[in-house]
């Protein structure tokens, strides 16, 4: 069995695709490392961001779906 020594990225759902750039460069001193888009749905973009060198760890991965998103409820 294999050892798990930590994580290489984590993704989230995000409102406004600007106001997320904005975030996680100028409140979290990330760098925005690509910009690609959501594979299951081209119409939303996909957002890496990272330390300067991309280190496992410091990854952490976007898809800012708007602002018509619904409030999240328990399930």
């Amino acid at each position: 069995m294999a050892l798990i020594t930590g994580l290489h990225h984590v993704t989230a759902i995000t409102g406004d695709a600007q106001g997320n750039i904005d975030f996680y460069t100028e409140i979290l001193g990330l760098r925005l490392i690509k910009k690609t888009v959501n594979f299951d749905n081209s119409d939303v973009y996909h957002f890496y961001f990272g330390d300067e060198f991309g280190t496992p760890g410091t990854i952490m991965t976007t898809f800012p779906y708007g602002k018509g998103l619904a409030n999240g409820r328990n399930g």
